[in-house]
C-alpha cells in the first residue's frame, strides 16, 4: 500500500492488513503506466509497472520522499524503461535502462538522493541487455544512446529495402571525419578487393555498384560491435555484412574494421542510405 500516516489507537481494516502484508513481503499497490512519468510522493510503498512498446523513463526528484522509502519499478512492455534522475541524485552499480521484465527497487538515502538496486540477473559482467528496437524508414536514422552504462555495444541491421540500389553508411556521435576504414568485400563468388586505410566521413556498409544493396530483397544482416562504447579512446568497430544481388543471386559479404580520432563515449549511432527505406530493422544491445 501507499505510505500512510496512522494515529494512536486507529483500527485497521483487513483491507490495510492485507495491503500491509503484500507490501512487506515485496509487493504493494501497482500504479500500470504507459507512457513516460516522473514519480510523485503518493508512489512511495508501492509498485509503478510500464507498459509500453516505446522507449520512456521514470523520472526521480527531490522532496518529495522521505528517507527510508522505497518505490518498486517494473517494465513488462516491450520498450525499454530508464530511471532517469531529475532533481533527485539516483546511484547504482548496474544499469538504469530496464528492459522487458526488468525491475528493481529505488530506496532514498535522503530526501534527495537514491540508490537503485537492479534485480535482473542479466545485468552481470558479460550479460547482453537489449537497449532498443527501432524500425528504419527514410535516408537517415538516429539512435540515441541514453544512459550508456556498458562497456561494448553489439548492434543488428536487418531486412533493409531501399526503393532503388543503395549504398549505406553510419556515423557515430555526428562526426564526420577521423574514420579510419579498412575493409574486405568478397562478391561475385570469386572476387577480393581490399581497400586501402582511408580518412572516411562515416564508416561504409555496403559498396557502390552492381554490389549494392538492390530493392525488393530484404535478404541482408550486419553485426557491428562497439568496442569500448563508454570509454574515452578511440573507438574500434567491427563488422560483418551480408547482402544479395537481386540480378544474379550473388552473395556479398563484407568485413570491416574501423577506428575513429573521436574518443567520446558513443551517444549517438547513425544509419544513412543513400535511397529512401521503405523496412529494416535496427536492434541495439549493451554488454557488461
Amino acid at each position: 500500500m501507499a505510505k500512510q500516516t496512522f494515529t494512536t489507537g486507529q483500527v485497521l481494516t483487513a483491507a490495510q492488513m492485507t495491503s500491509l502484508q503484500q507490501t512487506a513481503m515485496g509487493g504493494g499497490s501497482t500504479t500500470a503506466k504507459t507512457t513516460s512519468y516522473t514519480l510523485v510522493a503518493a508512489d512511495a510503498g508501492t509498485v509503478v509497472q510500464m507498459n509500453s512498446a516505446s522507449a520512456t523513463t521514470i523520472t526521480v526528484n527531490t522532496a518529495l520522499f522521505a528517507a527510508g522509502d522505497t518505490v518498486q519499478i517494473q517494465n513488462i512492455g516491450a520498450g525499454v524503461c530508464t530511471v532517469t534522475a531529475g532533481t533527485a541524485t539516483v546511484n547504482t552499480s548496474a544499469t538504469l535502462a530496464l528492459s522487458q521484465y526488468d525491475a528493481g527497487y529505488l530506496y532514498f538515502n535522503t530526501t534527495s538522493a537514491a540508490f537503485f538496486f537492479n534485480t535482473d540477473a542479466a545485468d552481470a559482467s558479460g550479460g547482453m541487455t537489449l537497449i532498443s528496437t527501432t524500425t528504419l524508414s527514410g535516408t537517415s536514422n538516429s539512435i540515441t544512446v541514453s544512459a550508456n552504462t556498458y562497456k561494448d555495444l553489439v548492434a543488428y541491421i536487418y531486412g533493409l529495402n531501399p526503393n532503388a540500389t543503395a549504398a549505406f553508411t553510419l556515423r557515430i556521435n555526428g562526426i564526420t571525419s577521423g574514420v579510419y576504414q579498412e575493409t574486405m568485400t568478397y562478391g561475385q563468388e570469386n572476387g577480393v578487393v581490399a581497400s586501402a586505410v582511408n580518412n572516411y566521413t562515416a564508416m561504409n556498409l555496403s559498396v557502390s555498384g552492381s554490389m549494392a544493396v538492390q530493392t525488393g530483397v530484404t535478404t541482408n544482416v550486419w553485426a557491428l560491435t562497439f568496442r569500448d562504447a563508454n570509454s574515452t579512446v578511440r573507438k574500434l568497430i567491427a563488422t560483418n555484412g551480408n547482402y544479395v544481388n537481386s540480378s544474379n543471386n550473388n552473395v556479398t559479404t563484407i568485413q570491416t574494421d574501423v577506428v575513429t580520432s573521436a574518443t567520446s563515449a558513443i551517444t549517438n549511432i547513425t544509419l544513412i542510405s543513400s535511397q529512401t527505406l521503405t523496412a529494416g530493422t535496427l536492434q541495439l544491445y549493451g554488454v557488461k
